[in-house]
C-alpha cells in the first residue's frame, strides 16, 4: 500500500519539498540582505572608532556570508530536484 501511495504523490512530493526549499532559499537570502546592511553599519562604526575592534564586523561579515552560502545552497539544491 505504501508504495502505490508514493507512486501516486511522488510529484506532489517534489512539488512540496523544491517550495519548501525555495522559501527557505529567500528567507535566508532575506537575512542575508539584513546581515549586508549590517556589516556597512558595523563598518562605519569602525572607521569612526577604531578601538572599538572589529569582532562586530567580522562577526557580521561571518553571518553574511553564511546566510548568502545556505540561500544559494537552498535554490541550488531546489533547482537539482526539478531536473
Amino acid at each position: 500500500m505504501a508504495g502505490r501511495f508514493k507512486t501516486a504523490f511522488k510529484d506532489a512530493f517534489l512539488t512540496a519539498h523544491t517550495l519548501v526549499l525555495e522559501v527557505l532559499g529567500a528567507f535566508f537570502l532575506a537575512l542575508f540582505i539584513i546581515g549586508a546592511s549590517s556589516v556597512v553599519q558595523e563598518y562605519q562604526r569602525y572607521t569612526d572608532s577604531p578601538e572599538f575592534g572589529v569582532w562586530r564586523l567580522w562577526l557580521a561579515g561571518v553571518f553574511s556570508v553564511s546566510m548568502f552560502g545556505f540561500g544559494a545552497h537552498s535554490f541550488w539544491k531546489a533547482r537539482k530536484i526539478r531536473k
